[in-house]
């Protein structure tokens, strides 16, 4: 069984995990069918032609391509007997119909150990999931020494300014209302925590028993909280950095908006995703904020590492398994932000402390945090 199609979605940073991930597979003999979603045309025919029974895999991002039917409105997996394997890299919380679509054959890939605790409690029995983080991007340009660089802090994402709570919790009732209140207080303090951690402590507090549907179906009423906590985050350590007087470019919409000390950014535009690979290969210090992964992995972290700049991130139970800190990454608390600045302050007066760090950083991802790594990890899993 060594044939898959693997599918790119419209998103352009999964179009190009896609097309890297494929050739992992090419270079392990397997026989690659990308199938381009964004393409408007009936790619059936393709899909059908290139497949054999029982003997043909599917890769999808974000289930892009999943739904595939046929003209008897039957899905196209079923009916070719193709194991499907479904890499979602949100909460599955967002991919509640992908989840119980029926297809006979289906896997979801996490990039959060706590995202496939979340489908092994709340799906079970319904499909079977497996954890494989997000993996970098190398340079695509010929590297440039750490010195010479341009960049002393990068953040490539956008500030999306949205604290209109009352927006987000005008369809609740009032009992929910409050308890969806009491859940965003909590979790701005306590940053360790998960969503459905907090939903099911808040009901227990209250002596409310639901069933795991149910507090399934609470967790995605509350699914909102989940980008404003993003946000929110993003925007205190820009501003945590900005007010010490830490120069911080920044690519993404938004920014200019941050209450902050506006002239320790530099603001430019949102780009294309493949274009952030090039600046993040002209910054010495490229800075990440999780979006609300506890146990689980952003690809810029990898992806500074395997552009030989230093990459510089607040933890999770899978970061902390797996690298260490002032070895070969910079870790930083939310907790304690204002200890950031001087950890950069510190680190950019000591080039070659700098310098050590991104070198053991990108010796540790070559090995194990790239896209041909992962084609391998899943080759382990689909023949496993």
């Amino acid at each position: 069984m060594n044939r898959i199609i693997i599918f790119k979605s419209n998103t352009d940073s999964l179009r190009m995990f896609a097309e890297l991930i494929a050739k992992g597979f090419e270079e392990n003999d397997y026989q690659v069918m990308l199938a381009d979603v964004s393409e408007q045309r009936d790619i059936r025919p393709e899909i059908e032609k290139f497949s054999e029974p029982g003997q043909t895999r599917a890769l999808f991002f974000n289930h892009a391509g999943l739904n595939i039917l046929t003209d008897e409105h039957e899905s196209i997996w079923n009916v070719l007997d193709v194991d499907c394997y479904n890499l979602i890299v949100d909460h599955p919380m967002y991919y509640h119909v992908a989840l119980i679509f029926p297809i006979k054959k289906l896997t979801f890939l996490c990039v959060d150990e706590y995202h496939q605790k979340f489908i092994n409690r709340f799906y079970k029995g319904k499909v079977r999931s497996y954890f494989l983080p997000l993996a970098g991007i190398g340079p695509l340009k010929p590297i440039i020494p750490l010195e010479e660089r341009s960049m002393d802090v990068l953040f490539t994402g956008a500030y999306l300014i949205d604290d209109n709570i009352e927006y987000h919790i005008a369809d609740l009732g009032d009992g929910l209302r409050k308890i969806w209140l009491e859940c965003f207080e909590w979790l701005l303090i306590h940053k360790s925590w998960t969503l459905e951690q907090t939903v099911e402590m808040k009901l227990k507090s209250y002596s409310i028993s639901v069933s795991d549907e149910e507090l399934r179906d609470t967790v995605r009423l509350f699914q909102d909280m989940d980008g404003m906590l993003r946000s929110r985050m993003r925007a205190e350590v820009i501003k945590t950095l900005a007010n010490h007087d830490v120069r911080v470019h920044v690519y993404g919409e938004g920014w200019e908006f941050l209450e902050c000390k506006q002239e320790n950014l530099t603001i430019n535009a949102r780009i294309p995703f493949d274009k952030t690979i090039p600046l993040i290969a002209d910054a010495k210090i490229v800075l990440n904020v999780m979006p609300w992964f506890k146990a689980g992995v952003h690809d810029r972290v990898y992806s500074a590492m395997l552009n030989h700049s230093v990459s510089l991130t607040d933890s999770s139970e899978y970061l902390e398994k797996t690298v260490k800190d002032g070895e070969n990454i910079l870790i930083y608390s939310l907790d304690d932000l204002e200890k950031l600045p001087m950890k950069i302050k510190w680190y950019l007066s000591h080039p070659k402390e700098m310098e050590r760090v991104a070198e053991n950083g990108f010796k540790y991802a070559i090995n194990t945090q790239t896209w041909q790594n992962r084609a391998k990890q899943l080759m382990e899993i689909m023949e496993g």
